[in-house]
């Protein structure tokens, strides 16, 4: 699963990797750094609206677009496998593919199982901190009438054997080339489930990081910092 992210880059950074960005968006401030971005935060990811590649807040947490209850459990994980068929999902699969802007992400290695002791670390594509090699997660987006929410959440599969010591599921991180693809309504279920297997798992490293990541009310760039 995927439940805590950073977000270091700049817009600028973030379009050599996104090139169906408009170059506009060099110019854009943000989005905001933020070193333990958790569930339930608003932030600014790509979407797919109105015939257009653009970028807009959205909740972490998706909500399904034909609910009409509050009280529903937002999910912020789907899984890859799954995604296309479950109720929850489908629709936003096939209409809301999103892309959310990242450089790394957290995850607990379990010490023991007795104690409950983990370690966490932070997983990213090779480069120097705080920024590394910018990228983004493919997500998925429900826009609800009935509750007035516009939600999110990050698609996940197996994770690869470099670090599934660490968990047994990774967040997808799509390749460059496949971006377009992914963000076409036109494409269909089953091409956009192979491009979820067009992933950069093969290529991410990983270092401890401090037990401070544990609460989301830490937020600095000391997060990041190797023990």
């Amino acid at each position: 699963m995927c439940g805590r992210f950073i977000t270091t880059g700049t817009w600028a950074e973030y379009r050599k990797y996104m090139s169906i960005l408009p170059p506009e968006v060099d110019g854009r401030n943000g989005p905001e750094p933020n070193y333990n971005t958790a569930p339930t935060s608003t932030l600014e990811i790509v979407t797919s609206h109105d015939g257009g590649i653009g970028i807009e807040p959205v909740k972490w947490g998706l909500v399904p677009h034909w609910s009409k209850d509050t009280k529903v459990r937002m999910m912020i994980n789907a899984r890859g496998e799954t995604v296309a068929e479950k109720p929850f999902f489908r629709t936003a699969f096939e209409y809301g593919r999103c892309l959310i802007p990242a450089t790394g992400y957290y995850e607990w290695l379990v010490l023991d199982k007795k104690t409950k002791e983990k370690q966490p670390y932070l997983i990213h594509l090779p480069g120097d901190a705080p920024t590394f090699e910018p990228f983004a997660f493919a997500g998925i987006m429900s826009r609800n009438k009935n509750l007035d929410t516009v939600t999110f959440a990050i698609v996940t599969l197996a994770a690869t054997d470099n670090i599934a010591h660490i968990h047994d599921r990774m967040p997808v991180i799509l390749k460059g080339g496949t971006l377009e693809a992914w963000m076409n309504p036109e494409t269909g279920r089953a091409d956009a489930l192979d491009l979820l297997q067009d992933n950069r798992g093969t290529d991410l490293v990983y270092y401890p990081v401090s037990h401070e990541v544990g609460s989301v009310k830490n937020k600095g760039p000391e997060l990041i910092s190797e023990i």
